[in-house]
């Protein structure tokens, strides 16, 4: 049973990490549109950004609801051993980065809108 565990926890472990990894490319991407946005004045491509933030923001809230999803499965309809809970109380801890990450983007977003008020 420990390394079915340990396999389907690293599997979504990584399907977490690689959705934070994805959120912060595509908020660099965002990122990169709004200095261009402000050199060139193009309008169309801040919409573009903000959607962008948008996406990585709905990336990071999925796949952390996801795997919460599966830890609660996990704690719920298995008899965990005690190296098993340790395991999993480990793992479960990631997914408090996914949310600070989206409070960094939110705060980029708010910070994007502003400056965008004032150009």
């Amino acid at each position: 049973m420990v390394q079915n565990l340990f396999e389907q926890l690293s599997t979504q472990l990584n399907f977490l990490l690689l959705a934070q990894r994805q959120m912060i490319l595509i908020s660099a991407f965002a990122v990169s549109l709004i200095i261009f946005w402000s050199k060139e004045k193009g309008h169309p491509l801040m919409f573009l950004s903000f959607l962008l933030f948008a996406y990585a923001v709905a990336v990071g809230i999925k796949s952390s609801l996801e795997f919460t999803e599966f830890i609660k499965d996990v704690r719920n309809d298995v008899p965990l051993q005690d190296d098993e809970k340790r395991l999993v109380n480990s793992a479960s801890t990631w997914v408090y980065f996914t949310y600070v990450l989206i409070g960094i983007i939110f705060i980029a977003i708010i910070s994007f809108y502003r400056l965008r008020n004032l150009l």
